[in-house]
């Protein structure tokens, strides 16, 4: 395989929220300071952001606008479709734009050295096949890595999850290409598009499957290297990226004083993406903060309406604030189980209670369960009765406790995009990151 330390010019690319964009900001910005010129191609709604945290931005794909307008629905029905139909988001959020992805970003790729992508940035993977540029794969939570040794949990496939032998991998195999065949009609225009330029559709259920290398940029503690992964896979650890605006990170003000005052709260969050529509969840959040006697955190996003209303002198409601400096100020954190929040707990070293909604959601809850750094409660079954009770499960577990304390300072070591950076320019000879 030819040495990448020679390049000066890489061209990154992905889709989706905050979840998916601060991994690549962070590996990014660890390049660049190697000395590579670094452009990382996104949503146009991030332009500011990305370029205030010192990378060239380029435009790739749809804003929140354009599918508002075409697909003639508000973000909070896209949300809900989102998690009903695993499909959705390539049928309708990334095919109808594939073509435009690709024109987006070919000229980029056609002056770069190497290409990076997250698993579904098709538009990238086809650029770089064109131009015969390496592309790499970035994979950010174990699920897109889709191993018969151990499977993700996602909300309809029944996997064995800790198969002892090769009967239960076998099994889990097959539950894999029943699942290739249900996603094949999802997958069937991204598939013609590659055939159209004359390439081989190199994707599965995770994605973009590398020939050239694939880079894991989550925790070892979270999932361990397995035999059936592609080959020249690197699991670097988590990177961290925490920042609204691409500058300092700073607690608001409001926020700040609510902390001082009192003893550590509850946080609640549904991430960047899935405020949308979290109205009746957070209301349910406040009333469960109340029963318990517990102070509570709100982070609701940008536009609720929660953000004009009072709920008493114990429950702070906040658009957003930076993870790294709120979380480990607060007594529990109840969040949606996205991967960027995820690792934002664990680093924060309290105890958790993830409620999953869609996609990577339900296995990146299983794996915390297993880590044993907090509890499970299913975003379809968060009554104020049931918060209540998983709430105060683990309010009063010593035990969770502990571990999330022993994890936070494993987690913060890893230095994912530090790693990464090093894994792509071969300043050192490294393969995994053991746990």
């Amino acid at each position: 395989m030819p040495s990448l330390s020679s390049v000066q010019t890489i061209v990154m690319a992905t889709h989706g929220s905050f979840g998916d964009l601060h991994p690549f900001i962070a590996l990014g910005q660890a390049l660049k300071a190697r000395g590579c010129r670094v452009t990382l191609a996104t949503h146009p709604d991030y332009a500011a952001k990305v370029e205030a945290a010192g990378l060239a931005f380029v435009a790739f794909g749809p804003s929140r606008e354009d599918y508002v307008r075409d697909l003639r629905v508000n973000p909070a029905e896209i949300i809900r479709r989102l998690s009903n139909d695993h499909g959705f988001m390539i049928k309708r959020l990334i095919a109808p734009y594939l073509e435009r992805s690709i024109r987006d970003i070919a000229s980029y790729v056609a002056e770069a050295d190497a290409v990076l992508g997250s698993p579904f940035a098709y538009g990238a993977h086809i650029a770089a096949l064109l131009a015969g540029k390496p592309f790499t794969t970035v994979a950010l939570q174990p699920t897109v890595m889709m191993s018969s040794y151990d499977p993700p949990k996602v909300k309809q496939a029944p996997f064995i999850f800790e198969p002892s032998g090769e009967l239960g991998r076998a099994y889990n195999r097959l539950i894999m290409a029943a699942g290739e065949q249900i996603m094949a009609a999802s997958q069937g225009h991204v598939r013609r598009i590659y055939r159209k330029h004359g390439l081989n559709p190199r994707i599965g259920l995770g994605g973009i499957i590398s020939d050239h290398r694939t880079l894991a940029l989550y925790s070892p503690l979270l999932a361990q290297p397995q035999p059936d992964f592609p080959p020249r896979t690197y699991i670097a650890g988590f990177p961290f990226y925490d920042s609204e605006n691409g500058h300092a990170s700073a607690m608001p003000e409001r926020l700040l004083t609510f902390l001082n005052e009192g003893p550590a709260p509850l946080v609640f969050s549904l991430g960047t993406a899935m405020v949308y529509g979290g109205e009746a969840y957070y209301r349910t959040a406040i009333a469960a903060a109340k029963r318990l006697n517990r102070r509570a955190v709100i982070l609701s996003g940008p536009e609720s309406p929660l953000l004009s209303e009072e709920f008493g002198l114990n429950i702070c409601v906040v658009p957003y604030a930076p993870h790294s400096l709120l979380l480990p100020r607060c007594e529990v954190i109840v969040h949606h189980g996205g991967i960027g929040s995820t690792a934002q707990a664990l680093r924060a070293g309290r105890p958790q209670l993830v409620t999953p909604v869609f996609g990577d959601q339900f296995d990146n809850a299983r794996r915390v369960t297993l880590l044993g750094t907090g509890l499970l409660l299913d975003f379809d079954d968060f009554t104020v009765e049931r918060a209540v009770m998983r709430l105060r499960q683990v309010l009063y577990s010593d035990k969770i406790a502990a571990t999330a304390q022993a994890v936070a300072p494993l987690i913060a070591a890893e230095d994912g995009a530090e790693r990464a950076a090093d894994v792509l320019l071969n300043a050192r000879n490294v393969n995994t990151l053991a746990a």
